[in-house]
């Protein structure tokens, strides 16, 4: 019965640990991003992008994170982006230092012009 218990327990404080710096990361970068895409319909896995998080080498406070977001899902004109972002965390609070948007060639749905 204790090796039951003690497994529920070690499951609830998996699920209940989201609260780390790598999710302070992912929720100021979510929040950069809502800010900067505003009026564009898109999605954003937060919790694909704090699991992604990576300590900076020599720079404990600084955290690169990344996923994908996709534009317009479910509709033709779909498109699928990376995201790049890199935040400092500090004191509990975390800021974004840079924001990246990495474009597929695939998606950019260029014609193929003959080569001069």
């Amino acid at each position: 019965m204790r090796p039951i218990l003690a497994s529920l327990l070690l499951l609830l404080l998996v699920a209940c640990g989201g609260s780390g710096p790598s999710k302070l990361a992912a929720n100021a970068c979510v929040a950069e991003v809502n800010q900067r895409l505003a009026g564009k319909t898109y999605d954003i896995d937060t919790a694909s992008l704090a699991t992604s998080a990576k300590q900076e080498n020599g720079a404990g406070d600084i955290w690169h994170l990344s996923t994908q977001i996709v534009f317009d899902r479910g509709l033709s004109t779909e498109f699928t982006q990376n995201l790049n972002c890199k935040a400092r965390v500090d004191n509990g609070s975390a800021s974004v230092l840079s924001l990246e948007f990495i474009w597929a060639m695939k998606d950019l749905k260029l014609e193929d012009a003959p080569a001069k």
